[in-house]
């Protein structure tokens, strides 16, 4: 028996049918075999060398994903409210994970198994659709994401995010700017200047 709220349940909902939609029956079915966890700001709920066995979606505050390199950490990704995440690779392979995953708020999170979720999928033709779907979803984000950190040029790269990422909006609006900072491969000076200039163009462009 999970100790989901009706609050947790409703995030639940919108994340599966934004992908596609879904029978009521069909999500009754999958919502049983999710946990509630919660973690408090700056604690770990992935670190380097465990093994990602689970799907997890954030139903309050924020969850950092980020590598080190040479000593520096390296933002992966960002995950607000509402939003889904894992090390997809030690998700999938049963590698080591190499990330780093932290509550940079009061975080609670829900999360499936893997061999709940691949349980599921086998037995029902509905649900394997919809996990089709969502790894989708996934993969537009991620493409979009690299297009973004290919620009060279940081006006650039911060309109791209903006303009293609689906997160963006959410990130922004819960996100401290040294992290979004470092998602966008900028100094924390240079993203306050490009985001100044991004929406002061675009407050001009809707008056003119």
């Amino acid at each position: 028996m999970n100790d989901l709220s009706r609050s947790d349940k409703e995030i639940l909902f919108t994340f599966f049918n934004s992908a596609c939609h879904l029978a009521k029956e069909t999500f009754e079915e999958i919502s049983i075999y999710f946990i509630k966890r919660s973690y408090k700001k700056g604690e770990s709920i992935l670190k380097i060398g465990e093994i990602e066995t689970k799907a997890n979606i954030v139903v309050k505050g924020v969850v950092h994903q980020y590598i080190f390199d040479e000593g520096e950490s390296k933002t992966v990704n960002i995950t607000p409210k509402g939003l889904g995440f894992n090390n997809l690779k030690s998700y999938i392979v049963g590698s080591p994970s190499i990330e780093v995953h932290e509550a940079i708020t009061e975080v609670e999170i829900i999360s499936i198994e893997k061999s709940d979720m691949e349980m599921l999928v086998q037995k029902n033709q509905e649900i394997s659709y919809l996990m089709f779907k969502v790894y989708e979803r996934i993969l537009l984000d991620r493409e979009n994401r690299m297009i973004v950190l290919q620009n060279r040029n940081p006006s650039k790269r911060f309109s791209l995010f903006y303009e293609t990422v689906e997160r963006a909006n959410r990130i922004l609006k819960d996100t401290q700017d040294k992290y979004i900072a470092n998602y966008l491969n900028m100094t924390p000076q240079q993203y306050s200047k490009e985001k100044k200039f991004f929406f002061r163009e675009n407050y001009r462009t809707k008056l003119s």
